[in-house]
């Protein structure tokens, strides 16, 4: 039986033909297998490519921020944690799939039935490693930028500057730190004391966020109390190798994963007077710090050393002669003193320490 079209006019109206669409998309799988090769980004490359050919490029764009978004958190969670990202990844793997789904999911399906083509697999892995490509160049990029390079190298095995003082003892080096840098370092931990040949490893790194030495310790080592503070002592002693104060100090796990950190620096008040900082204190402390005992008489260009320490407390150390700490009205003149500037290092109470030139403590007391 032969088909019957509506006539207009007494002229039969047969219906137009509507050609497949020219471009092709990806469907949800290949969604779902370029999140899981390389990453949220990769998918939200494959979303964005569909909203650009549905005449949606804003919603592509946002789809690209928010897949670049998710994996740089999932670095950074790397680099920062002590926590393995799986879990993360496995989340947000979902989430970009779901999305696909969710979002153009109806609009897979009606350009099929239009009769329009998808990509292949294939090339939703090739995305996938290109992104990938392009995340780990600008991983490597950005650890050589601010300096953690060598920390990361070190940690997974890649490739590191070495410099071996003695025969077992190590100076690792990255980011603008050179050889002359790390040698001049190790020969100066070996004069301290520091390095005695135990194969002991030292982290040295430079970059835009300056100088930091980081020690690798037994596991557990930093909690011990006072242990932080013996570090900075020890960096404030070999600054001088590695271009001088300031310096961050670092305390790693045997995986050379950072667990403490504080900070040495110096503010020179002329004539050799000096506020040294420690810990968490930092540089605007000591310099008020210093205006506040410069007001009151104590700095007076003579070569007068305060050690200003902040880490769960405050702690003010000064340097002086032999027997002050004997003399009760010495004593009780830098008791004074401590609460006079009390204020400027965030109130009391406070330690109170006076040391001998060789920066042994004699003296210890609380100021409340």
């Amino acid at each position: 039986m032969s088909t019957v079209y509506p006539q207009v006019g007494g002229y039969p109206q047969y219906p137009q033909y509507t050609p497949p669409p020219a471009y092709r998309l990806y469907d949800v799988g290949a969604v779902f297998l370029a999140a899981f090769l390389g990453s949220p980004l990769a998918g939200a490359v494959l979303i964005a490519s569909n909203y650009r050919k549905l005449g949606q490029g804003g919603n592509g764009i946002l789809a690209l921020i928010v897949g670049a978004a998710a994996s740089a958190g999932l670095i950074l969670m790397s680099l920062k944690s002590t926590q393995s990202p799986a879990i993360a990844s496995i989340v947000l793997f979902v989430c970009t799939g779901l999305a696909a789904r969710e979002l153009q999911g109806n609009a897979i399906k009606t350009h099929v039935a239009w009769g329009g083509q998808l990509f292949s697999k294939w090339r939703a892995v090739g995305v996938a490693i290109v992104t990938s490509l392009v995340l780990g160049g600008a991983l490597v990029g950005y650890l050589y930028y601010t300096g953690q390079w060598q920390n990361f190298a070190s940690q997974y095995g890649l490739a590191q500057n070495t410099v071996t003082i003695g025969t077992k003892d190590q100076v690792v080096y990255s980011g603008t730190a050179t050889k002359n840098d790390a040698t001049a370092l190790g020969n100066a931990l070996k004069t301290a004391g520091y390095f005695q040949d135990r194969g002991v490893t030292v982290l040295l790194s430079k970059g835009t966020g300056g100088t930091v030495i980081g020690f690798v310790v037994q596991d557990g080592y930093w909690n011990n109390a006072g242990v932080m503070s013996q570090f900075e002592e020890v960096v404030r002693g070999v600054a001088s190798s590695v271009g001088g104060l300031p310096v961050q100090v670092q305390l790693l796990n045997t995986t050379k994963t950072v667990e403490k950190s504080g900070m040495v620096g110096e503010v020179d008040f002329g004539g050799g007077d000096a506020v040294i900082y420690e810990g968490t204190a930092t540089q605007a402390d000591a310099q008020a710090l210093g205006n506040q005992l410069k007001s009151i008489g104590f700095l007076q260009g003579k070569g007068a050393n305060v050690f200003l320490t902040k880490d769960g407390g405050t702690t003010l150390a000064f340097v002086v002669s032999d027997g002050t700490w004997n003399d009760p009205t010495l004593v009780s003149d830098f008791e004074t003193i401590v609460r006079s500037v009390a204020s400027t290092v965030g109130g009391l109470p406070i330690d109170m320490r006076l040391v001998n030139t060789t920066l042994v403590v004699e003296k210890d007391e609380t100021i409340q």
